[in-house]
């Protein structure tokens, strides 16, 4: 009996100017924009661009281009965190372009100098392929460079905010208003208010978000008004301001007609009780008005369960009971109008939109689906949300026996396998959901999980699938 061939394995495709280089995705932490505040080092020489800040920690980053006369007149577009050997260096790079698996038999070493700092003795073709890869030895770059920094222990959450500062038997709160109600909320809850940006779809959520719009950089879920019905009549038209909050580093979007007040309240003025408006589930009690309905004060534990970056179990939630566990799986994650981890190993290729493609209906994944010619035959094209930008990538994916493309305006980043941590829970209304969380010293960053059955069962591929022969192998 012949002994089984060994494994494949991932490796992230990048460009360097012209030059397709290939790295063994074991050794990527992230990709991530070039940040804006790269420090050039007085006296450096070779391909030592700079230094920047990541997460607290100095990191030196590392420009090819210097080294392989290519055209260096405008800073790269991303960086690579490279680790290796208890190493961690950046890599600047021009595009993330795909993430493959390679078999060993697909790679062949053609430079067999073995001075410690050759980084570059592999070549690879993979299968199927006709485009062949230089496969970069990170260990070997950052030996090479004489760059790099020791890599930080695991990183801790962030600092738990301080609850709000009572003053004697009173409490700050802030009181907007919406739909005609005064809402009363913790001030410290309150991050900021703003006139609402336009919002993006947040596919899957059958109603409970109304969308997620970008806010400092960060990803925000907003709720959907009708969440409060019941407690609220129906606004005639959507509010104009959004009021984001926020703590521990988790985020939700309220939209609101207008801001108040800040007000200290006498603790004896809030009436705390389990029927009447009490009874919604978002409404913890209430203060007496000196005219007109009661003011409402809003359950805030309550409200950011409501969003799958926000959860977490109290005694007024429904959470199903969860353990937070390392993912042995790795992941990448898309912006679809909405930024969603898609698991690795389901992810065939990444293609750059055809000539021939026929774009699909936005927002609605139940619309006729796009096509476009891929490897010969036909692959239906979904699209995820509204697209505000035009469609940079195509995800191809298998899922049971079937391909479908995914369409995404870019991909944010890469999650190594360990490297997030997997978390299983039940929304506030039901729905059960997946989370991935990368934890860090500064921030906490959450990504909703595409359930690929619910995708390919909402566009109607299961149904189209069950008299249809399976895809042939390519």
């Amino acid at each position: 009996m012949s002994a089984p061939a060994p494994a494949a394995q991932d490796y992230v495709q990048v460009r360097i100017g012209t030059l397709q280089v290939g790295i063994a995705s074991s050794h990527v932490r992230q990709a991530l924009p070039l940040p804006s505040g790269v420090l050039p080092m007085p006296g450096a020489t070779g391909a030592l661009a700079g230094v920047f800040s990541h997460l607290d920690q100095l990191i030196p980053l590392i420009d090819l281009r210097r080294w392989l006369d290519l055209p260096a007149d405008a800073p790269c577009a991303y960086v690579l965190l490279l680790a290796a050997e208890g190493r961690l260096a950046g890599l600047a790079v021009d595009a993330v372009s795909n993430v493959q698996k390679i078999a060993p038999q697909h790679i062949e070493q053609v430079c067999h100098d073995e001075e410690p700092d050759r980084f570059f003795r592999y070549v690879a073709r993979p299968a199927g392929g006709a485009e062949l890869l230089n496969l970069l030895e990170p260990q070997r770059l950052m030996l090479r460079a004489q760059a790099w920094t020791r890599t930080a222990g695991a990183q801790t959450g962030i600092d738990a905010r301080p609850a709000p500062e009572q003053d004697g038997g009173s409490a700050s709160l802030a009181l907007v208003e919406l739909a005609g109600r005064v809402l009363a909320l913790p001030a410290a809850l309150v991050a900021e208010v703003l006139p609402c940006p336009p919002l993006d779809t947040a596919f899957g959520w059958n109603g409970q978000l109304a969308g997620v719009v970008r806010w400092r950089g960060r990803q925000v879920y907003v709720l959907n008004g009708a969440a409060f019905n019941g407690a609220l009549p129906a606004p005639p038209a959507p509010p104009p301001l959004l009021a984001v909050l926020e703590r521990d580093g988790r985020c939700l979007g309220l939209r609101i007609d207008k801001t108040l007040d800040v007000r200290d309240i006498d603790c004896s003025r809030i009436l705390h009780g389990a029927d009447g408006p009490c009874a919604h589930a978002l409404v913890a009690a209430t203060i007496t008005a000196q005219s007109g309905p009661p003011h409402l004060v809003l359950d805030d534990a309550a409200l950011l369960a409501l969003c799958p970056q926000a959860s977490r179990e109290t005694s007024t939630q429904t959470l199903a009971s969860a353990q937070g566990l390392r993912s042995s799986d790795a992941y990448i994650v898309c912006d679809g109008g909405e930024e969603l981890a898609l698991p690795m190993a389901a992810i065939v290729t990444i293609l750059a939109p055809p000539d021939d493609m026929q774009a699909p209906s936005c927002g609605d994944i139940s619309a006729p689906l796009g096509s476009c010619t891929w490897q010969g035959r036909t692959l239906p094209l979904i699209a995820l949300g509204q697209q505000g930008a035009p469609t940079a990538r195509i995800v191809v994916i298998e899922h049971a026996a079937r391909h479908f493309g995914l369409l995404v305006r870019n991909l944010v980043t890469l999650v190594p396998a360990y490297a997030a941590t997997k978390l299983s829970f039940r929304q506030f209304g039901g729905q059960s959901l997946t989370m991935i969380t990368l934890d860090s010293a500064e921030r906490r960053s959450s990504y909703r999980l595409l359930d690929l059955a619910e995708v390919a069962a909402a566009a109607g591929l299961a149904s189209r699938a069950a008299g249809m022969p399976h895809d042939p192998a390519p």
